[in-house]
C-alpha cells in the first residue's frame, strides 16, 4: 500500500459525497496502491449513511464511524493511525485543496518524511478568499504559533499534511489535543522527534459553508499553552 487518503468529516453529508468522487477519480488514474479512509467524527447528520450507501460499491474505500463527536484532532488521529499507506495524507472533507495538489508534495517525499500544504507561501495560492476578520486571526494566529512553538511554517493550519508512515507512528501516539489545536501539535512533535519539515505551496480554496465556529479561534489558543506546557515538561519525550 503506497498511499492512504485519510479525510475526517463531522456533519458533512452534502459536501463530502462530491468530494469523495473527486477523489475517487484522481486515484483510479493512479498507479500504485491506495486507499481512502473516512473518520465520521460523530456526525448528528446523515454523513455516515449517505458515504456508506456511496462507497458500497468501491473498492479501496471504507468508513470508520463512532459517537460521541470527539474533534478532527482526534478523528485525524483515528485515521492515520489505521491507515497502512507508506505515505498518510490528510486532507478536508469539504476539498478546499484537491488530491491533485498532492503531486507537489510527492516531489520532496526522497528527502523529508513529514510535508505539509500551505496557502501563504505563494500568494496565488489562495484561488477563493476567507472573510477579511478569520484572515486576521489566522494570520496572527500563525505568528503566536511561531514565536511560542517555535515552528517556522507559515501555514500550520492548512488540513493537507503529508506523513510518512514511519513518522505517523512515532508522531500520533503521542498527539494529546482532540480538537483544532492538533495541526500545532503533530508539527511541534515531529521537530522533536527529528523530523524536517518541508512547506510546500498548494492551490486553496474556501467554502463559506465553513462549520468552524468562531469560538474555535479562543479554544486553539488555549490548546497553543497546552502544548507550550507539554514541551516544556518534556511529555513528548516519551515512547
Amino acid at each position: 500500500m503506497y498511499l492512504s487518503v485519510v479525510v475526517p468529516c463531522y456533519n458533512e453529508e452534502k459536501r463530502l459525497p462530491e468530494t469523495l468522487k473527486k477523489i475517487r477519480e484522481f486515484l483510479n488514474q493512479q498507479s500504485y496502491g491506495w486507499e481512502v479512509i473516512v473518520v465520521d467524527d460523530g456526525s448528528k447528520d446523515n454523513t455516515h449513511k449517505v458515504t456508506e450507501e456511496l462507497i458500497k460499491d468501491w473498492d479501496n474505500f471504507k468508513v470508520i464511524s463512532y459517537q460521541p463527536n470527539r474533534g478532527k484532532g482526534f478523528a485525524v488521529k483515528t485515521g492515520m493511525l489505521a491507515a497502512r499507506g507508506d505515505w498518510r495524507l490528510l486532507m478536508d472533507a469539504d476539498n478546499s485543496t484537491d488530491l491533485s495538489e498532492i503531486e507537489k508534495l510527492m516531489k520532496h517525499k526522497d528527502d523529508f518524511e513529514v510535508i505539509i500544504g500551505s496557502r501563504y507561501l505563494d500568494k496565488s495560492s489562495i484561488k477563493v478568499k476567507q472573510p477579511l476578520m478569520r484572515r486576521i486571526v489566522s494570520r496572527f494566529g500563525n505568528i503566536l504559533v511561531r514565536v511560542i512553538l517555535g515552528i517556522k511554517s507559515v501555514d500550520t493550519q492548512c488540513g493537507f499534511k503529508m506523513i510518512s508512515s514511519v513518522a505517523t507512528e512515532k508522531i500520533f501516539p503521542l498527539q494529546t489535543i482532540d480538537r483544532w489545536g492538533f495541526d500545532m501539535e503533530i508539527l511541534a512533535i515531529a521537530i522533536r522527534k527529528g523530523y524536517k519539515i518541508k512547506e510546500v505551496a498548494v492551490d486553496w480554496y474556501d467554502d463559506d459553508r465553513s462549520t468552524v465556529k468562531k469560538s474555535a479561534a479562543w479554544k486553539t489558543l488555549k490548546e497553543l499553552f497546552e502544548i507550550k506546557w507539554k514541551i516544556m515538561t518534556g511529555k513528548y519525550s516519551e515512547h
